[in-house]
């Protein structure tokens, strides 16, 4: 049974995300929890990647890992969340 969409992300921005471990669950999974978003000094948003070492999408900044996925950014900036 295929699942619903939760999002709806452009196909060339799913495929720029081809080191996704999770076969994109963020996008049809509804309890998939999403990295968190912070505020920078700057006011810009900044993905605190909340999956650690075993996403392929999280690299260290300074004391902080983040999220670099562009499938979460996508969502981010189409949905605000």
């Amino acid at each position: 049974m295929h699942s619903p969409k939760r999002f709806n992300i452009p196909l060339e921005i799913l495929l720029e995300a081809k080191k996704c471990s999770k076969h994109h669950a963020c996008l049809t999974d509804n309890d998939y929890k999403l990295c968190g978003i912070r505020l920078t000094a700057e006011n810009t948003s900044r993905m605190v990647c909340g999956k650690g070492s075993e996403c392929p999408y999280s690299s260290q900044l300074g004391k902080e890992l983040v999220c670099t996925c562009p499938v979460r950014h996508a969502i981010h900036s189409k949905y605000g969340i």
